[in-house]
C-alpha cells in the first residue's frame, strides 16, 4: 500500500468514526427540563388562602406533603420497612406547630374524578400514627371561620385521645 492509498484510507476511517460518532450523540435525545406552572388547582388555592387566615397563631401550613415525611412504617409480622408502600401518596394540606415543625393536622381535598384509592391508605396510615386527619370538599368558596373552628375541633380531638 502506498502512501497515497494510505492517507486515503485514514480519512474514510476517521470520516466514518466521526459521522458513527455524530449519529450515536445526536440519537440520544437531550432531557428537556420546563417549568409545569402552579402547584395548586384555583380550588386549592382559594382554601389554601382562607386556611392562611383561619390558623391558630403558632401554625404554618404547608400543601403537597409526601407521607413518608409524615409517618414511618414496620411490617408487624416481618419488621421489614414499608416505605415504598407509603412512597406514592401524598397529602394536600398539613397544618405544622411553627416551633418544632410537627404536624398537627393533615387535610385532605376530596374531588370528583379524583383517585380516590390511596385515600384509605392515607387514613389510616394517619390514624394509627396519630396524627388528625380532616377530609373537606373541594369547593368555590370557603369561610375562614368554619375552617378554623374544623381545624381545632379535629386537632382538640386528637389531643383527648392522647
Amino acid at each position: 500500500m502506498d502512501k497515497q492509498e494510505l492517507l486515503y484510507l485514514s480519512i474514510g476511517v476517521g470520516l466514518t468514526s466521526f459521522f458513527a460518532i455524530l449519529a450515536i450523540l445526536s440519537s440520544g435525545k437531550k432531557t428537556v427540563f420546563k417549568k409545569k406552572g402552579q402547584l395548586l388547582l384555583v380550588n386549592e388555592l382559594r382554601f389554601l388562602t382562607a386556611a392562611l387566615l383561619a390558623l391558630p397563631t403558632d401554625s404554618i401550613m404547608t400543601f403537597k406533603v409526601r407521607l413518608l415525611d409524615l409517618v414511618a412504617c414496620k411490617s408487624a409480622t416481618s419488621g421489614k420497612n414499608m416505605d415504598r408502600e407509603l412512597a406514592d401518596y401524598s397529602v394536600d394540606f398539613v397544618i405544622v406547630d411553627r416551633n418544632t415543625s410537627e404536624p398537627k393536622l393533615c387535610i385532605e381535598m376530596l374531588m370528583e374524578g379524583r383517585d380516590t384509592s390511596g385515600e384509605a391508605m392515607i387514613a389510616r396510615a394517619l390514624r394509627k400514627s396519630g396524627i388528625p386527619h380532616l377530609k373537606l370538599p373541594l369547593v368555590r368558596y370557603y369561610d375562614p371561620i368554619r375552617l378554623r373552628q374544623l381545624f381545632t375541633g379535629a386537632m382538640s380531638e386528637q389531643a383527648q385521645k392522647d
